[in-house]
């Protein structure tokens, strides 16, 4: 009887607890107190609805991450193997580079609605190209960051990441989807024509039970096409 009654006690300590930090997220925003905002980002302690609260505030103020912050906020989502390639790459990618290619998708996404299609073709074309040609663990790491800190993005990210078809960043996608994805965006996968993001459509309706099935299902992107 003792433990049943501390549990809504126990309850309400941990919303109000949650609900002061992320205030403190709010407050640290108002001050462009960057550091403090990195900090919660990249703290593996703090629940995945804080980090995320963290990231969205620093996208907001226009955050320049070091080589090692986006690490760590990669390595909060990769596999084993995704980070012990990360930790390469953030050594031979300077961060002006990173910075670079991150600029590179963030304007490829202001381009692309969110059907999939191109505003402006010529732009688009010229950006697609300096992507595909940059390190592709240096983009698949931005993309995965910014799926995350800009979710009035996501979707054109994702869309994004499926048109550039990088080899190698199934798994970074997969992990993404499982996290963050939506009935759409599963069928995207689904339908994106990478083996591996199918897997990845399947194992994500699994588990929100939903059954695959032939139908018109969203078809905005196709893997490696621009």
């Amino acid at each position: 009887m003792k433990t049943a009654r501390l549990l809504p006690l126990l309850a309400i300590l941990l919303v109000s607890s949650c609900s002061t930090t992320e205030k403190k997220i709010s407050k640290w925003e108002g001050k462009g107190n960057q550091a403090a905002l990195s900090k919660v980002a990249r703290q593996s302690s703090e629940t995945p609805q804080l980090r995320r609260k963290a990231l969205e505030s620093l996208a907001r103020l226009d955050w320049k991450p070091t080589n090692q912050e986006r690490l760590e906020i990669y390595s909060l989502i990769a596999s084993e193997q995704g980070r012990e390639e990360a930790v390469t790459v953030t050594k031979q990618v300077s961060q002006e580079d990173f910075g670079i290619i991150n600029g590179d998708i963030l304007a490829s996404c202001a381009l692309l609605s969110e059907d999939g299609k191109w505003s402006d073709r010529a732009k688009a074309t010229e950006l697609y190209g300096r992507l595909k040609a940059a390190n592709k663990k240096a983009v698949s790491m931005i993309l995965c960051q910014e799926t995350i800190s800009r979710p009035d993005m996501r979707t054109r990210v994702l869309l994004l990441a499926i048109k550039l078809g990088i080899e190698g960043s199934e798994a970074d996608l997969n992990a993404v989807l499982k996290e963050y994805g939506d009935k759409p965006m599963a069928e995207d996968y689904l339908n994106s024509g990478s083996d591996q993001l199918h897997e990845g459509g399947v194992a994500w309706a699994n588990s929100h039970g939903y059954r695959v099935a032939s139908g018109q299902g969203s078809h905005r992107s196709a893997w490696g096409r621009f």
